[in-house]
């Protein structure tokens, strides 16, 4: 029995020093953990897809039709595919203006649809389609035809 309770006396514990250190590098480790996972949950949450319309034009002078639009990317996200579609009297006018970065603007035009009238004067509906990964966004609204 003696010899049992000399072991117990000769053995030492964890410095108190060390065991505090220990204590603080575990609860670094999981706060930093917490974060990494927290913010990489609203990193994704927050991704949005938007647009901004900054012009379309329907502009018929004499026999000639021009029909043009630009948009914005608003959002946050990269679009992959914007495609713009403007449907006339007769025929349809579609603008393909690819893919636009987040923040930058796109532009495409075209002359002279084929098999596409308007008049001037006259509203026009436009169907805005835009695709980007794993969402996509669809605008209408419309637009007047100009010119002489």
């Amino acid at each position: 029995m003696e010899k049992l309770t000399q072991i117990r006396r000769n053995r030492r514990g964890v410095s108190p020093l060390i065991a505090t250190i220990i204590l603080i590098s575990i609860t670094i480790a999981v706060g930093l953990t917490v974060y990494a996972l927290v913010s990489n949950m609203v990193g994704t949450m927050s991704t949005t897809l938007d647009i901004q319309i900054q012009s379309i034009d329907i502009v018929k002078a004499g026999s000639n039709t021009l029909v043009a639009a630009t948009i914005k990317n608003s959002g946050n996200i990269q679009i992959s595919a914007c495609t713009v579609t403007i449907t006339g009297d007769s025929g349809t006018a579609t603008l393909t203006l690819g893919s636009i970065g987040s923040g930058k603007a796109a532009s495409a035009s075209l002359s002279n649809p084929s098999g596409f009238s308007v008049t001037v004067g006259n509203a026009y509906p436009v169907s805005i389609q835009v695709t980007a990964t794993g969402s996509s966004l669809t605008k209408a609204l419309t637009a007047t035809c100009t010119g002489s």
